[in-house]
């Protein structure tokens, strides 16, 4: 029923929505190429979450094009994955970064290990 809207064969991305608490947090991308997970700064804010929630975070992300950008800082959220009876929930530690995205966040390994 998954994909039902899919034509292949296919290379599109896999967008799906995660619950913080009673919050659901749509265009959410997995990339299983990512190394960490990441919070864009605009849901951060929309999810009612204030820059003193941030813990440090001292090392610089870097994309496939070489460029470099310092993280707002970090912070541990419980998400859910999956639709009952198939939820999974778990701690996860996201880095908050302030730049465009069409996404809200980005899973990667981490978390996808988790899962």
């Amino acid at each position: 029923q998954d994909a039902r809207e899919v034509h292949y064969p296919h290379n599109d991305v896999l967008v799906v929505k995660i619950n913080y608490g009673s919050t659901q947090l749509w265009r959410v991308l997995v990339d299983n190429g990512s190394a960490v997970d990441i919070l864009y700064f605009d849901a951060f804010k929309k999810m009612g979450l204030h820059e003193n929630d941030l813990k440090p975070a001292a090392a610089p992300l870097y994309g496939f094009t070489g460029d470099s950008l310092m993280p707002m800082g970090m912070i541990e959220l419980m998400v859910s994955v999956g639709t009952f009876p198939r939820v999974s929930s778990i701690m996860t530690q996201f880095l908050v970064v302030d730049c465009p995205s069409a996404f809200n966040a980005v899973l990667g390994r981490p978390t996808l290990r988790e899962l």
